[in-house]
């Protein structure tokens, strides 16, 4: 398996965990020197409309290292 396969298995892994968790929604957060296409796409999304990772169209030397984070807005004091 080459290296983005493996990393798009990571990331839909995880995206499956903050499904199967307390999350409503899922963020995607992208590093501060990202790309334009990553810088794009950062921020919140419902799970049915959320982009696939590593991010088509990245033009990072080091390659997409945007990542999820679950939403936790309906939990908290």
């Amino acid at each position: 398996m080459d290296a983005i396969a493996t990393k798009r298995a990571e990331q839909k892994k995880a995206l499956e965990n903050i499904k199967n968790g307390l999350a409503t929604r899922v963020r995607i957060m992208a590093n501060r020197d990202c790309c334009p296409a990553c810088r794009a796409a950062e921020g919140a999304y419902e799970f049915d409309e959320t982009p696939e990772l590593p991010l088509e169209g990245c033009s990072h030397p080091d390659g997409c290292r945007c990542f999820y984070a679950p939403v936790l807005d309906m939990f908290g004091p």
